[in-house]
């Protein structure tokens, strides 16, 4: 094993040796990678021991302490009135698990990389560490999950990443302290695992924002988020949102200083997303969970949201999207030059369901035919028509109407999404118009459904871009979209 101190000892030096110095000047100077933007559709996978009582969320580990949850009851009926979270962290055994065959799902989805959960707010690691012995490598016999997924992910050419959200490790289970005195939490068992569990000082578990991570905890952080990029080498890390915590800055500062000297190490382009101001504007990438942004930005952002409306991890009570609401939450993204991260949650043996399976394949399916007017899209100089959402997290759903279109671009063509699911047959884009200002003066010389050739007639004034399509598209039920090459 390895010491906390013995790893930021090497923090240091990889920093003063690196051309990344841990402060915003220096930090400033990260460029999103070249890929990133090419890619625009990755893979989220929440997937840990939590999956293994599949009730509620992933939020399963804090919620099973919590009276009157759901996860409460389950845990004195399933497991015993006085089980702890250890009891079901040695339970998981994912025998199931084939790292190729995720691989070539993911891959037939259209996704360009994939991003595991390396660590959630349990405090279980998923690959192999030397910093804690909580960490399945070790506890399940000769098996290094992330480490298999990632060989994977380079024969099958996909991108791999990984997120970290040990941060709020330092509260999570505090209901166990606040409500169960005979847990192994309150009589100071495994803290190792259990980590700090701290209350806030009102006493309650649900007033975790109060909760002022320790210096200690903070040093702790930093050294497993660089143990996890040096063991698992992602191309790109997430952290979720309690990094924001005031107490976190000078060591997220330490920690993107020695990632991005990494990657210049290993000759790799690299990246970190963050959520609600953890970083400083410009080094590193933005993301907003389950939202949006309001309009284009000038420079590539991110959203992460789930297959599953209730929870990222796999429950049996898991309710879905259809895949038209997946696409055109993603084409919306794509349009104000956004990228899209879409989550996986597999169960607890290794299997993914097969509900999430057949949105993937549909996902994918689509893609094939529309793929272009996605990966390495622009936004066009108008990026909608008909109404829009607004800004901010866990604000993704819109009602599109038949009037409700999305445009991206490449050189010489010009993509129009089709957002309502049962489209007009007639249609007129104002954007697209014969017109020096607020319409095009390109010469158009062709227009084509893609997937779909043959399948439309169309016109062009100064009042509108005019087109009418084959009644045979009236009711496909996935958004379409029509290719408009100019000169």
């Amino acid at each position: 094993m390895v010491t906390v101190a013995e790893y930021l000892k090497k923090v240091d030096e990889v920093i003063k040796k690196g051309p990344f110095q841990d402060n915003w000047e220096s930090l400033s100077a990260f460029q999103i990678p070249s890929w990133y933007r090419k890619g625009r559709f990755g893979l989220f996978i929440h997937w840990g021991v939590y999956a293994l009582p599949a009730t509620e969320s992933e939020w399963y580990p804090r919620q099973m302490y919590l009276k009157g949850t759901k996860s409460w009851f389950h845990r004195i009926k399933t497991y015993g009135k006085n089980a702890d979270y250890r009891q079901i962290v040695e339970q998981f055994n994912p025998t199931a698990f084939d790292a190729d065959e995720w691989v070539e799902l993911f891959e037939k989805s259209g996704a360009k990389y994939i991003m595991p959960v390396a660590e959630h707010h349990d405090g279980v690691k998923m690959y192999k560490s030397e910093l804690n012995r909580w960490n399945m490598a070790d506890l399940t016999p000769h098996r290094d999950f992330l480490a298999e997924l990632h060989e994977a992910c380079d024969r099958h050419g996909l991108g791999f990443f990984c997120s970290n959200h040990r941060a709020e490790h330092f509260f999570f289970l505090n209901g166990a302290r606040a409500n169960c005195p005979d847990s192994e939490v309150a009589k100071g068992l495994y803290p190792d695992l259990y980590g700090p569990a701290a209350l806030p000082a009102s006493g309650k578990p649900s007033d975790f924002e109060n909760c002022e991570p320790s210096e200690d905890w903070c040093r702790d952080w930093l050294a497993s988020a660089c143990e996890m990029v040096d063991r698992l080498r992602p191309r790109a890390v997430y952290f979720d949102w309690w990094i924001n915590k005031p107490q976190f800055k000078p060591y997220l500062k330490k920690f993107l200083a020695y990632y991005y000297n990494r990657g210049v190490e290993w000759n790799e382009e690299v990246a970190v997303f963050y959520k609600v101001g953890s970083v400083m504007k410009g080094c590193a990438i933005f993301d907003v969970e389950r939202g949006q942004i309001e309009d284009v930005s000038p420079v590539l952002w991110q959203t992460d949201t789930s297959i599953a409306k209730n929870s990222w991890g796999y429950t049996e009570g898991n309710r879905f999207k259809t895949p038209y609401k997946i696409l055109t939450n993603l084409i919306d993204v794509v349009s104000k030059n956004g990228c899209y991260m879409l989550n996986v949650g597999p169960k607890s043996d290794g299997t993914i369901c097969e509900e999430e399976k057949d949105v993937l394949l549909s996902i994918g399916k689509w893609l094939a035919d529309n793929g272009e007017a996605i990966y390495d899209a622009l936004p066009y100089d108008v990026w909608y028509e008909g109404k829009k959402k607004k800004a901010g997290s866990f604000n993704e759903n819109l009602k599109y109407g038949k009037k409700d279109y999305r445009f991206t671009y490449k050189t010489g063509a010009i993509y129009i999404f089709l957002m309502s699911e049962t489209p007009h047959k007639t249609n007129a884009v104002n954007a697209l118009r014969a017109a020096s200002e607020g319409g095009i003066r390109y010469t158009i010389q062709n227009v084509e459904v893609l997937g779909h050739p043959g399948k439309i007639s169309w016109t062009q004034d100064e009042k509108a871009f005019r087109f009418t399509l084959d009644d045979s598209l009236l009711n496909t039920h996935l958004p379409l979209c029509v290719k408009v090459s100019v000169d």
